[in-house]
């Protein structure tokens, strides 16, 4: 249950078996859960002001820097190709050292790349610097992580796709106000080349500041420090025999679970040995792999598009848009966040109470046809900026509710991997970013990507019914 405006000093409902929370209090900051909860979605909101920086100051760092169209383009590559590395690295850490100090370290660390963009000089120090910057995408990894900590499986779903979705709300915010920081600059009288680079200065001090606060006034799990928390006599055992296994017994994996029998909390993750053998076992699962494809086609579209947007409203001349125009209008793509991602996950979570696990593949299916879609037709509106808002706003939406559905299934892939697979499907969201902003810089300027994007979402929409969770298909076919 998600309270909107009962008592702060009331306890949350906990269950006593994980001791994880099985409400959600958004009016509440008390530790250890909702004060995890909100540092969570502000420390991936803030990390995206650092990582996302540069894209509404490209008009003006194009010129500056006399970028063409193929360095801007390449720099939005290297800024979300250089997360997938990132991604894939910090969740085994998740695992060995808890949540609030990876995510205090990726922040910290971030904004010196970020802070260091100011003193820029050349196209290729551009492009060197955003790979650097490119650590900040991994905190969406402790993100997701520390939530799944603290939440039950009742309300997982709906707990993970808010703190994704304010979390990447913070592109939206990052479009609008250091657009309009610059622009205020310029129009104090700083050069334009000197608005853009004072301009950077605010983002990495945000980091930095809350990259500490992480650390100091947080906890990792409902026991309080990743070191100190208890592990019963059950969640030992099943530490060593997933120690111990030789391979995968994909048939216990996959044994049928009754719809009751999925309605029970996940066991909290614990933390087996990791090594590249469990990696390459959670590698293996196809279910991992499914997901993997599934999260480069709502994430990955998302961070394309964020790194694209500006520019491309900007030079729509049909539009006459000034810089300051073009990156508002663009900020809607992320400011959809504010509510999108976490419907998708509310969604999860009902379809969840209704059917089961099949439910949520529903849901999933579902919301990535509606969100190819409408990719699909942005398009065919460009000779209406009316139009061409109103379908922004729609394949926002769904794309990123997508990301909250996707994370509704994540934690009963394999709850004793979680924070291995989290870090894998994070990756596949920057891989398809990367190779999506590719599509952007092969046809700048043009609506051709968006065409791309629609039939390649549409087309993994099908892959929900591949996924099989908790033993369970979306469909189902009973022997006779």
């Amino acid at each position: 249950m998600i309270k909107l405006f009962d008592k702060p000093s009331k306890e949350l409902s906990v269950n006593p078996d994980d001791q994880k929370a099985t409400e959600i209090n958004l009016i509440q900051g008390k530790r250890p859960y909702m004060r995890a909860f909100h540092f969570s979605w502000l420390s991936f909101n803030i990390a995206f002001t650092g990582w996302f920086a540069i894209a509404p100051l490209l008009p003006y760092i194009k010129e500056d820097l006399k970028l063409t169209p193929e360095q801007a383009e390449d720099g939005n590559i290297v800024n979300v190709a250089s997360a997938v590395f990132f991604r894939f690295l910090v969740g085994p850490l998740c695992d060995r050292f808890g949540p609030k100090r990876v995510m205090a370290l990726l922040l910290i660390l971030g904004s010196i790349p970020v802070g260091l963009s100011a003193l820029v000089r050349t196209p290729v120090g551009l492009i060197v610097v955003r790979f650097f910057i490119g650590i900040l995408g991994a905190t969406f990894v402790p993100c997701q992580f520390w939530t799944t900590q603290m939440f039950g499986k009742n309300i997982v779903g709906s707990a993970n796709a808010i703190v994704g979705g304010w979390g990447n709300m913070g592109a939206g915010i990052t479009t609008i106000f250091l657009a309009l920081i610059a622009a205020g600059f310029h129009s104090a009288g700083l050069s334009s080349s000197l608005s853009w680079r004072v301009s950077l200065v605010i983002p990495a001090v945000l980091c930095f500041t809350v990259g500490l606060c992480d650390y100091f006034f947080t906890d990792d799990c409902p026991q309080g420090d990743w070191f100190k928390r208890d592990l019963s006599p059950k969640q030992t055992a099943e530490i060593h025999i997933a120690n111990n296994e030789k391979k995968p017994n994909t048939d216990d994996a996959n044994k049928v679970v009754t719809d009751t029998d999925s309605e029970k909390n996940v066991p909290a993750p614990t933390v087996p040995k990791r090594d590249l053998k469990t990696f390459l076992l959670a590698l293996k699962d196809p279910n991992v792999i499914l997901l993997m494809i599934m999260y480069s086609c709502c994430f990955g579209v998302e961070l394309a598009v964020d790194g694209a947007l500006t520019l491309f409203f900007y030079e729509q001349k049909k539009f006459n848009l000034s810089k300051k125009d073009a990156g508002l209008i663009a900020s809607l793509f992320g400011l959809m966040n504010l509510f999108s991602r976490a419907t998708g996950g509310f969604l999860s979570d009902f379809a969840n109470e209704k059917m089961g696990i099949r439910g949520r593949l529903l849901v999933q299916f579902i919301i990535f046809f509606l969100e190819g879609l409408f990719l699909f037709i942005f398009p065919y509106t460009l000779n209406s900026l009316a139009e061409a808002i109103v379908i922004l706003i729609l394949f926002s939406y769904f794309t990123q509710a997508g990301c909250g559905t996707s994370f509704g299934i994540v934690p009963f892939v394999n709850p004793e991997l979680m924070g291995v697979i989290s870090g894998l499907v994070g990756g596949g969201g920057s891989i398809g970013g990367a190779v999506f902003a590719a599509v952007f810089k092969k046809f700048p300027a043009s609506s051709t990507p968006f065409t791309i994007l629609g039939i390649v979402v549409m087309v993994v929409s099908f892959t929900s019914f591949l996924l099989k969770i908790e033993g369970r298909r979306l469909l189902e076919f009973r022997k006779k």
